[in-house]
């Protein structure tokens, strides 16, 4: 039989109440009826596949309370692996997975736990499942991933969610993770689209990050006269050197002419040395002050432009906050765009567009946001008050040290007014200019290394944006491809459901009628022919008839995500008469017959369509009020 990914199957339930057995049944591919009386605790095997699966449950029956865990033997795109949570009326419970079929604890003691919620140090059991699986890791609300829950909420037709929504119903759900998680099942997410949705995001992060630096960088030859480049340094550091050797070669021969002249005057050659030493040694530390200073000021300069853009930054917050304040109170009576009346959204949705939100939350982010960002400038500008600190001092040292070279080289002049002192003057004017060509060869190596990381920073630049350029593309080409995709999908799962409604029995005109089925994955809703509103037992029918139509689809188009597993409790609900719900089981059973493709359908029922008596879908037995699903020791 041909299989589709991703294909997700139940072999084995087991059920414990610590080291007791309280359920254990087998499943097999196609079609599973789990029959039995009203309250024989059908429902409850099926809260337990959903709970085993990933599904997040707190809400459990009394009988269920009772037992300690659940144990799946299931495989995922052919391969066999084990699931075991602990049963709480607490949610976010983990999950024990082995990669091994479903075995006694001493003979497969290869576990891997998991959290229900991921971390940066362990993976959560709906990445593993989903990578398993073959699936993409999907954004949902609040940059939060589409989790396994998620997902079963829509392959699990519940009996206690509301008949007028799709969904099986948990609070604090968001339009935008329910369309994220219907247009995933459908196949819009492409492995590849995701991962290029997610490179275009960090490529573009790091272009506004090269594209800052490079900036900072080209300020530091704002103003400059030349067109700096790496040649111009290259020539102007030959030019210096240069010069600097001539300058130290006619200084070591006045040196020369001095010592021997001194010589002849009766001068000590060590007072002489003595005041030369300190006199170079002064020279380097002011080099070497006035370096440091040239450093510290440009880091100022940088922070004051950090500074400045958080400010700004700051203050489009807080015009934010204001706006948000102030259309606080607004609410549309008609539109404003054709003045059309519009109708009341309620408190918790938008007048005009009626997308749910909550203002208060809101303004709440804005506010979390406006102060750290003014923490942040806090931050910023208490360093930067340190850096004055920093430069006022190494100022001062450079006056201290600029007095003591003053002082020495008028010592210096001392000396030399004997007959050497034209020689003496001649020296100092080269040794300066030898100390200028000195601080210009640093200048100029500083200035090479900033071109260097300009031409480097450059490369970057033009890389990403080349990457951006494709990876846009890829991107653009890829959302084609999903928007067609969906398109499809939409269209095949309204005909499908079209199709089961008209095969209903007469109980509803519209059914038998029905020319179209529309659906919103993000609003919860469906429609016959525009209408929404039917009698509670054909409001079953079509959320039942909706789900079977979502999986024949995905049995019939491979490009759907969907895993080929259904879970259905029980589908006469709300007053369903029998003949009602046999003919449903029999619409199940025939698209699991001409399937042609591997899956599994579990459903629930009280009222067992004749024909599937006695038969090999029945899983486990017919269970009674004497013969209940669970055995459970008091």
């Amino acid at each position: 039989m041909t299989s589709y990914r991703p294909n997700l199957r139940i072999n084995r339930l087991v059920v414990k109440r610590e080291r007791h057995v309280a359920y254990d049944a087998h499943f097999h591919s196609g079609l599973n009826v789990i029959a039995g009386e009203n309250s024989s605790g059908k429902s409850t095997v099926l809260d337990f596949l959903f709970y085993g699966l990933g599904g997040d449950l707190s809400d459990w029956r009394e009988a269920a309370l009772l037992c300690t865990e659940v144990v799946l033997e299931v495989e995922i795109n052919g391969l066999k692996a084990t699931l075991a949570r602990e049963i709480s009326d607490k949610s976010g419970q983990p999950m024990r997975i082995s990669l091994a079929p479903l075995e006694d604890e001493e003979a497969n003691p290869d576990w891997s736990i998991h959290a229900y919620r991921r971390s940066e140090k362990k993976e959560s059991f709906s990445q593993v499942l989903f990578r398993l699986l073959g699936m993409p890791e999907v954004t949902g609300d609040a940059n939060s991933n589409i989790t396994m829950n998620q997902m079963l909420r829509l392959l699990y037709a519940d009996q206690l969610s509301p008949v007028d929504r799709i969904f099986l119903f948990q609070p604090f759900d968001t339009a935008l993770t329910r369309q994220t998680v219907g247009d995933l099942l459908c196949g819009a997410y492409d492995n590849s689209l995701y991962r290029n949705q997610l490179r275009l995001r960090e490529a573009e992060k790091s272009l506004s990050a090269v594209t800052a630096e490079w900036r900072n960088a080209m300020s530091v030859f704002s103003g400059s006269e030349h067109d700096i480049s790496s040649e111009w340094i290259e020539a102007e550091r030959r030019k210096v050197q240069t010069e600097l050797a001539v300058v130290r070669t006619q200084a070591a021969e006045l040196e020369e002419r001095i010592f021997n002249t001194e010589v002849s005057d009766g001068l000590t050659m060590d007072e002489q040395k003595s005041v030369y030493d300190d006199l170079s040694n002064t020279q380097a530390q002011k080099l070497e002050l006035e370096r440091t200073l040239d450093a510290l000021q440009l880091e100022m300069k940088d922070s004051e432009e950090f500074i400045k853009a958080l400010q700004a930054k700051l203050d489009q917050l807080h015009s934010a906050e204001i706006t948000a304040k102030h259309l606080d109170g607004i609410s549309f009576i008609y539109c404003p765009s054709c003045y059309a009346p519009i109708e009341d959204a309620g408190d918790h949705a938008c007048s005009l567009c009626k997308s749910p939100f909550d203002k208060n939350r809101a303004r709440s982010r804005i506010l979390a946001i406006i102060n750290e960002t003014g923490l942040q400038v806090g931050q910023s500008r208490l360093l930067q008050e340190e850096r004055k600190k920093d430069l006022q001092r190494l100022d001062a040292e450079l006056h201290a040290v600029e007095r003591k070279w003053a002082s020495l080289n008028a010592r210096y002049a001392l000396l030399n007014r004997l007959p050497s002192t034209e020689f003496r003057a001649e020296a100092r004017k080269l040794y300066g200019r030898a100390g200028y060509l000195e601080r210009q060869l640093e200048n100029l190596s500083e200035k090479a290394s900033v071109i260097e990381r300009i031409e480097a920073l450059s490369n970057s630049k033009k890389r990403l944006n080349a990457e951006i350029l494709d990876l846009k593309d890829l991107i653009e080409a890829g959302e084609r491809v999903q928007r067609n995709q969906l398109s499809k999908a939409y269209s095949a799962i309204s005909d499908n459901t079209v199709t089961l409604l008209r095969r209903d029995l007469d109980r509803q005109d519209l059914f038998q009628n029905a020319q179209s089925v529309t659906f919103s994955f993000g609003d919860d809703r469906l429609a016959v022919n525009g209408e929404s509103f039917f009698s509670a037992s054909s409001m079953v029918f079509l959320r039942n008839s909706f789900f079977a139509a979502f999986f024949k689809s995905s049995l019939e188009d491979p490009k759907f995500r969907h895993p080929r597993i259904l879970l259905m409790d029980t589908i006469e609900d709300k007053g369903m008469e029998p003949e009602r719900s046999h003919r449903f089981q029999s619409l199940l059973r025939e698209i699991s017959d001409n399937a042609g493709v591997d899956h599994q359908i579990i459903y629930a029922t009280a009222m067992l369509e004749p024909s599937l008596a006695d038969s090999d879908y029945i899983v486990d037995r017919f269970y009674t009020h004497e013969d209940r699903t669970l055995n459970i020791l008091q």
